[in-house]
């Protein structure tokens, strides 16, 4: 039986830098606006795999595009990848329907950079950046920016994991990424390897992250770290999937020790109603919690508390539903726990 693997950036961690950087395409300061003023697409939009779609995977991708002619598709490169092979086909094929007429016939080339996203609980679930217009040059002057690690480098061919054992359940894998120079692999650490990962399969994974890399950063800069997902699930296997977004009550009832928690805060005080992105984690790792549409400052002590619940799950499903993220409904109102509460009022 083969085994599908669901590959999945979690989290970033972004430290600043200041001095030279060196890399080989790198975004320009002021682009310019004209190189790709007269860019056309034709051919058909992008869809969601539905084989991605049903089990709640995101994808992200980023690509170089180099025209070299006025009547011709760009060569594609892919510099970033954090997606399943269906998305890439869906985005390569919709880059195919690029064309620069007005690029000379014996002019220079134009090189661009373009990201994809596919998010499964987002009222847009594929979204993606104009084009920007990049230069070819060996370094420049990094920016205090968390878009200096957009250079992040992943291997050209997808993880090959085919001589990892059969299994019959799902397995993750999360490990922690710490860039220290540019032209240098990362340190890795496995943040977490659920009970049915392998040691093949964390082998595995440890060997194809070390062969990342993050050719902008500044050599001696600050380190950089990043945390990835890889989720080993049996083709055919069946999985549990988070529903579309659920009220508030609905989602604390799953919470364990809900019943005996001491809690109360007052909805109407922060813009209600409102969306939260609730990612699961715990007790594995911490839970990620963010705001749908405009941030509020008034909602900070209440994501704190909804970042440090854990959902009463067991083992099975917990590793089926790690790293998904469920949409909550907040309502106006108050919400109220007491050590004898049965339920959650709001």
């Amino acid at each position: 039986m083969r085994i599908a693997v669901v590959v999945t950036f979690i989290a970033w961690v972004a430290i600043g830098f200041s001095r030279a950087a060196q890399a080989q395409i790198v975004e320009l300061d002021r682009p310019d606006s004209q190189a790709l003023s007269c860019l056309q697409k034709t051919g058909p939009a992008i869809r969601y795999p539905a084989q991605d779609e049903a089990i709640r995977a995101p994808g992200h991708l980023r690509l170089s595009l180099k025209f070299t002619a006025p009547d011709r598709a760009p060569e594609v490169t892919v510099l970033f990848r954090a997606a399943s092979e269906a998305m890439l086909d869906q985005v390569r094929w919709f880059v195919r329907g690029y064309r620069l007429p007005c690029l000379p016939a014996d002019g220079a080339a134009v090189l661009a950079v373009q990201e994809f996203e596919f998010k499964p609980r987002v009222t847009d679930p594929i979204t993606w950046t104009a084009p920007r217009a990049v230069v070819e040059q060996e370094a420049r002057a990094a920016q205090d920016s968390p878009k200096a690690l957009t250079c992040l480098r992943t291997p050209k061919t997808p993880p090959e994991f085919a001589g990892t054992p059969w299994q019959g359940e799902i397995a993750n894998v999360f490990v922690e990424l710490t860039f220290t120079a540019p032209d240098s692999p990362p340190a890795v650490k496995v943040a977490y390897a659920g009970a049915n990962a392998s040691g093949t399969q964390i082998d595995a994974v440890t060997e194809y992250v070390q062969r990342y890399r993050l050719p902008c950063m500044a050599p001696g800069g600050k380190p950089y770290s990043v945390q990835q997902q890889f989720q080993f699930r049996p083709y055919g296997a069946g999985a549990r999937v988070f529903k579309d977004a659920v009220p508030l009550r609905t989602f604390l009832a799953s919470i364990k020790g809900i019943r005996g928690m001491q809690a109360r805060f007052d909805l109407r005080t922060m813009g209600c109603p409102f969306q939260v992105a609730w990612t699961l984690g715990k007790p594995a790792l911490d839970n990620r919690v963010g705001q749908i549409g405009t941030p509020d400052l008034n909602r900070t002590e209440f994501l704190v508390w909804l970042a440090g619940l854990q959902m009463d799950l067991k083992e099975r499903s917990f590793e089926e539903l790690l790293g998904q993220t469920v949409i909550i409904d907040v309502p106006c109102g108050t919400l109220n726990l007491g050590g004898d509460a049965t339920a959650p009022s709001t």
